[in-house]
């Protein structure tokens, strides 16, 4: 593996578990916990949390371009 894609592998992950480090209250539960929300931020995937096209399909902005060009 290449230095450059290794160091910068490494500096994103620490930003990020600086970043995180505010999410769910994890500052005052440890190192275990910030690398779990490190890798999942998203504490669950319910249809509020999750992502809304799995739930509830396109947009309606995706739905009038897809008919749009699909004449």
């Amino acid at each position: 593996m290449k230095p450059q894609k290794r160091a910068m592998r490494r500096h994103h992950a620490k930003r990020l578990k600086a970043k995180r480090n505010h999410y769910h209250n994890v500052g005052s539960g440890g190192l275990v916990a910030l690398g779990i929300v490190y890798r999942t931020p998203c504490l669950c995937s319910c249809w509020m949390c999750g992502n809304q096209r799995q739930y509830y399909g396109m947009r309606i902005q995706e739905r009038r371009d897809r008919a749009m060009y699909s004449l």
